[in-house]
């Protein structure tokens, strides 16, 4: 087996024997994506009644199914810290989860939002695509920034240059101020 199966197989057991967010090596996930495509490839050209056939495929279906696992695991623990209020470290989260977890964080703002007019005794509004917070903006990063405090107390990044996130309008405004962010505009 190789050295990307041995850091896949390390990656998710730190991951199920640890309560918190584990943190992954910078480029994981695209190491693992040209691993198990080698992995497809490699076992599509070679005969799959020889050992090395069957090895080769043996491999295959591990790696698919630790990766599939480990993604399930941490996927949990990220839900299950926003749903607790707990905060996760940035630099836990690789980018593409820190991706889903602005994502994710806009989702529940929006189910809190209805919830709030429930309360209020109206009618909670219900869109195709769930709104952008008013207290939130949407910017793309131009530069590495390390982990930032926002102003609802939340920890957000470390952030890549090329990196999406919802952050609230005033740590939004003042990383736009300072050139290190631009706002996206999202269509309606």
């Amino acid at each position: 087996m190789s050295g990307r199966y041995d850091r896949l197989l390390e990656a998710w057991r730190r991951e199920r024997h640890r309560r918190d967010l584990q943190p992954l090596q910078e480029g994981f996930y695209g190491e693992m994506t040209d691993y198990v495509s080698q992995l497809r490839e490699q076992t599509r050209m070679i005969d799959k009644s020889s050992l090395k056939g069957r090895i080769s495929d043996k491999e295959r279906g591990h790696a698919e199914r630790l990766l599939r696992e480990l993604s399930q695991i941490r996927l949990r623990k990220i839900v299950g810290a926003e749903l607790d209020g707990e905060a996760i470290t940035g630099s836990s989260l690789t980018r593409e989860e820190r991706a889903l977890h602005a994502d994710l964080r806009t989702v529940l703002s929006g189910h809190e939002e209805r919830l709030k007019s429930i309360l209020m005794g109206r009618v909670p509004q219900i869109d195709a695509k769930p709104p952008q917070r008013a207290d939130q903006k949407v910017v793309r990063f131009l530069q590495a920034v390390p982990a930032i405090m926002g102003i609802d107390m939340k920890t957000y990044g470390p952030f890549k240059p090329e990196d999406v996130v919802s952050l609230p309008v005033e740590n939004a405004e003042n990383l736009i101020r300072r050139g290190i962010a631009k706002e996206v505009e999202i269509p309606k």
